[in-house]
């Protein structure tokens, strides 16, 4: 007997809370009368006229129908890349030409040596004018450098300045007697 009690006591309570969940519901869905309604009075499309330009190869020339045939399209298609081609060859020459350009206008000196002790310069520097005496525009001279350190060496360097060209033909021709040689960009 209690455990019927406790079944029909169950029962009730949750139809009970169905009616209490059923009444909450309700009232939350149903606004009450003093709660205002936001509500918009102006339009939310705006309507705007088309303001695109008609360009080449657009959705607009493809609706519009213009009779084109594929040769046509094709042909300048080959047309546009040519002119890109040439002009991309254009500007690679202008590059090349303007390095030429502004190593030519450069002047460089050949480096030979470069000592602390300005001494062991000087004696380098004879050696090597007796050494190249021979040829008439290789002459030396000892210029004294100071570094960023307050370092300060004694370069052998030629006494002219020289185009690059001349500079790799005259470091060869150093090279060749078994010294050293630096190009350097006269300062």
């Amino acid at each position: 007997m209690k455990d019927i009690k406790i079944k029909y006591s169950l029962i009730a309570l949750s139809y009970l809370f169905l009616i209490f969940l059923i009444i909450t519901s309700y009232v939350s869905i149903m606004p009450e009368e003093d709660v205002p309604i936001l509500e918009n009075s102006g339009k939310l499309i705006k309507e705007e006229k088309n303001n695109f330009l008609n360009n080449e190869n657009t959705v607009y020339e493809i609706l519009e129908k213009k009779e084109k045939s594929i040769e046509d399209i094709i042909e300048k298609e080959l047309e546009d890349k040519q002119k890109v081609n040439l002009e991309n060859k254009f500007e690679k020459i202008q590059k090349a030409n303007s390095n030429k350009v502004q190593n030519s206008k450069k002047k460089f000196r050949i480096q030979v040596a470069s000592f602390k002790e300005k001494k062991k310069s000087l004696e380098v520097s004879k050696k090597l004018e007796k050494e190249f005496s021979s040829e008439k525009f290789i002459k030396f001279e000892v210029k004294q450098i100071v570094l960023k350190n307050n370092d300060i060496f004694f370069r052998v360097i030629n006494d002219m300045t020289l185009t690059l060209e001349d500079a790799k033909k005259l470091c060869k021709k150093i090279l060749d007697k078994k010294y050293q040689c630096l190009i350097v960009m006269d300062t």
